[in-house]
């Protein structure tokens, strides 16, 4: 595999663990990471890019980067919050395996998104390029976690998600974590139409990791 192929998967990995870091932040503490969530929020929108420059700001994804390499890396001891983001990576590749091979449904959820860039870009027209308040506006919000709730949740394994009880229970909680879920979907969807495979991430593991301490 092409150096600048890693790079590519690399960074798509990067959206996928930030996804599913920022998800275990909201499940533990209630918060997350308002710059790196608006980053991988807004990407759900992006349709049609020219270049994945196009779908994430590479600086946005620094924490991505950084989960890659702690959850990853060939270290003797990993943090529960690690084991738990690593899980739930894994979930969501399978989850987005299962979806693709569905056709229906994903070809409803690619229409659905659709929609709602149009709906959304027409009532903010800067949403792709403005700040996290817009990405994180709590309408939108809601809109892409209905968007999960109505078309994958129903139909593909549930992804478990431990956390606190207190910050579970919270709508607001409940929703950014399904809009979360939502854009960790699309960063699968495009780490597979980059090339990346599951055996990759035993094989080429350490290259991966290297890259991503690259982008630190």
């Amino acid at each position: 595999m092409a150096d600048n192929n890693i790079d590519q998967e690399t960074e798509a990995l990067a959206a996928l663990f930030l996804c599913c870091a920022q998800i275990q932040r909201i499940a533990t503490t209630g918060y997350m990471d308002e710059a790196a969530a608006a980053c991988v929020i807004r990407s759900l929108l992006v349709t049609n890019p020219d270049t994945i420059a196009d779908i994430y700001d590479a600086a946005a994804l620094r924490p991505g980067y950084q989960a890659i390499v702690d959850c990853l890396g060939r270290t003797s001891l990993r943090s529960l919050e690690c084991v738990e983001v690593t899980k739930s990576a894994f979930k969501v590749m399978e989850l987005e395996s299962q979806l693709e091979r569905s056709g229906k449904f994903f070809d409803e959820l690619g229409a659905k998104i659709d929609s709602l860039h149009d709906s959304i870009t027409a009532e903010c027209p800067g949403f792709l390029e403005g700040s996290a308040s817009d990405a994180l506006n709590p309408r939108y919000i809601k809109m892409f976690a209905d968007t999960y709730s109505s078309i994958i949740s129903p139909h593909f394994s549930k992804l478990i998600i431990c956390g606190q009880e207190e910050c579970l229970r919270r709508t607001e909680n409940q929703e950014r974590i399904r809009a979360l879920l939502l854009a960790a979907v699309r960063a699968v969807v495009l780490w597979r139409q980059l090339g990346g495979k599951r055996r990759f991430l035993v094989f080429r593991r350490g290259a991966i990791v290297k890259c991503a301490q690259q982008h630190l």
